[in-house]
């Protein structure tokens, strides 16, 4: 066969992959336009529902107000209140309008979030409204706060529709991740600060102190607001020129100015006769502090909102760029066929291998780009960008495996031991009371707590009660092995559950560790330092009785409180029968 006819069967023979990797190349182009068109309209929706979430919660400043003043609510509250429903309203009539249009095929599931939003938020404003025309005097201290509960439970609900707005733009254009997950903190942000506020209600409605649950809460929720402002602060030095002016006045505003006058009126609600400012007061103080945090949450938005318009602008690009560039490859091919074998079989051959490698998965192989120019150079490129983005795709997949794996790590372990928390207790160690074994007797669970632990925290504060519980957490650690399930179970309660050979070596066990935590010597801010003891209670089983970690709980609570009535600082082991108390046998006898 002639030179000029086999190089016009090799052409075409090779045109045909060419006309496939270049079909292949204008749909991915095509694909990425719709996925970013896509998640810009997403946004919108995204957008809508974190102003929902904000009013939702706004709502609750004048709510407060009117539930701490006498029937009839006077006009100013009920003119803010009924102000505050209205923009929930139209907010939450906004987020409907964007989630209606025939083109929207997954809205159907949000729609449905949304009406069940909206008779959660009629029934807790008839609650509300409910209690507003009883007066002050008759209204239950527990159905006021049950009205606030209402109202948290609606901005709940409106968390799984921010998730999955959130996913299917972070899907069209991950630049804007950090954007987006800085925007869900800081709505929670803001959300978590309303809450804190609505804590006070009860007192400040009621005239009283605040009770001790009301306390807790309220450390609990200042507590993950710290962890909030936490987060932001991390991904804000990461990206120092995101909203900085924004999120500076929120600092000033709300941590720096709310913050206080918060506290201000805590210390005052903690006294006796309680605090003597009405609800409507502290929430016309309080609540302007918390638009900084709304005004971070647009800026950043808008700022995400900027990023998505500039991917589909590119993502458009991409794809006019791909079908011109495709167009005109097509155009001169009668040209580059004129070309010597060298400009265009050799590329080609290594455009092939390129391609394969990254089509199996093989990342790792170079793409060699020849010393060519035009349209094959052109076609190179586009391999070069086709394994970046492959190589990005597995860099991301990799990156999320390790986020669920370092959640689920968090989910099971307390933060501020590093034990495990109850939940993954109970759960191991139902696992270890159903394993079957030979070479032990007895299950052996051990609980404990620090004494007087209430009395540590009023004297030295919670900042080194939190360290006699890091410190007594590290000597469980030094005294039980891997083998034995330790973890922390309440405010300053451990509990350890392990397997046995003698109902003696528990107790021996429990024991040195007593004698260690009395050891223990913890120092206070003031320079000097204390000694503190622990109570424990220890309950047994035998695995062929079945052994129930719950009823193994409540028997080694009922211990431990025995210790504590017996004088504290000391073990307390369930009493065994005359038949349960012999040694064990050997394995093998």
């Amino acid at each position: 066969m002639p030179m000029g006819r086999r190089f016009n069967v090799v052409i075409a023979l090779a045109l045909v992959p060419i006309l496939a990797l270049c079909y292949w190349l204008l749909a991915h182009a095509w694909s990425a336009f719709v996925v970013a068109d896509r998640s810009e309209n997403s946004f919108i929706s995204l957008r809508a529902t974190f102003v929902v979430m904000e009013k939702v919660s706004a709502e609750r400043g004048p709510m407060n107000a009117v539930l701490g003043e006498d029937a009839p609510t006077p006009a100013p509250q009920a003119v803010a209140l009924s102000r505050a429903r209205l923009a929930s309203d139209e907010s939450i009539a906004e987020l409907t309008a964007t989630l209606e249009p025939i083109e929207c095929r997954q809205c159907a599931a949000a729609l449905t979030m949304v009406t069940k939003w909206k008779a959660q938020l009629a029934q807790a404003r008839a609650n509300v409204d409910r209690l507003a025309r009883q007066p002050r005097a008759l209204r239950r201290d527990d159905a006021v706060q049950a009205a606030v509960r209402q109202m948290f439970a609606v901005v709940d609900g409106i968390a799984p529709l921010l998730l999955s707005e959130s996913t299917t733009v972070a899907r069209g254009d991950p630049g804007a991740l950090n954007c987006l997950v800085m925007a869900r903190l800081t709505a929670e942000l803001r959300e978590q600060a309303g809450r804190l506020g609505s804590h006070l209600t009860g007192a400040l409605a009621m005239r009283r102190p605040l009770t001790l649950d009301e306390k807790l809460t309220i450390e609990h929720t200042r507590g993950r607001i710290d962890q909030l402002q936490t987060m932001l602060d991390l991904r804000m030095a990461d990206h120092p020129d995101l909203a900085t002016q924004a999120f500076n006045t929120m600092h000033i505003r709300y941590f720096g100015e709310g913050v206080t006058y918060f506290r201000t009126i805590e210390a005052l609600a903690s006294r006796p006769g309680g605090a003597d400012i009405t609800t409507a007061a502290f929430a016309e103080h309080y609540v302007p502090d918390m638009s900084s945090i709304v005004a971070f949450r647009d800026a950043v938005l808008d700022a995400a909102q900027e990023e998505l318009r500039r991917n589909r602008a590119l993502s458009l690009w991409a794809f006019a760029a791909t079908g011109t560039g495709e167009f005109a490859l097509l155009a001169v091919l009668g040209w580059i066929v004129r070309k010597l074998r060298r400009e265009v079989v050799s590329p080609f051959a290594q455009a092939t291998t390129a391609i394969r490698a990254i089509a199996s998965g093989d990342l790792t192989k170079e793409v060699v780009v020849p010393s060519v120019h035009g349209e094959v150079r052109e076609m190179f490129d586009a391999i070069q960008v086709l394994k970046v983005t492959s190589v990005e795709r597995s860099r991301l997949e990799a990156e999320r495996v390790r986020l669920m794996q370092e959640l689920a790590l968090m989910a099971e372990t307390d933060s501020l031991t590093r034990l495990l928390n109850r939940r993954a207790f109970e759960k191991q160690a139902r696992a270890l009371c159903g394993e079957p074994r030979t070479d032990a007797t007895w299950i052996a669970l051990i609980m404990f707590d620090i004494d007087h632990f209430k009395r540590i925290n009023d004297t030295h504060g919670h900042a080194v009660g939190d360290e006699a519980l890091r410190l007594v957490a590290r000597a469980s650690r030094r005294h039980f092995g891997r083998s034995e399930i330790v973890a922390r179970i309440g405010g300053e309660e451990f509990a350890v559950i392990t397997r046995v050979r003698t109902c003696s070596d528990a107790r021996d066990a429990a024991e040195r560790l007593r004698e260690d935590i009395a050891r223990i010597a913890l120092p206070t801010d003031s320079g000097t330092s204390f000694r503190m003891t622990a109570s424990f209670g220890i309950a047994f089983a035998q695995p062929k009785d079945g052994a129930d970690v719950a009823q193994l709980l409540k028997q080694a609570d009922g211990m431990l409180y025995e210790a504590k009535l017996a004088g504290r600082n000391r073990v307390v082991a369930q009493p065994m029968r005359a038949a349960d108390a012999l040694e064990a046998p050997p394995p093998n006898a």
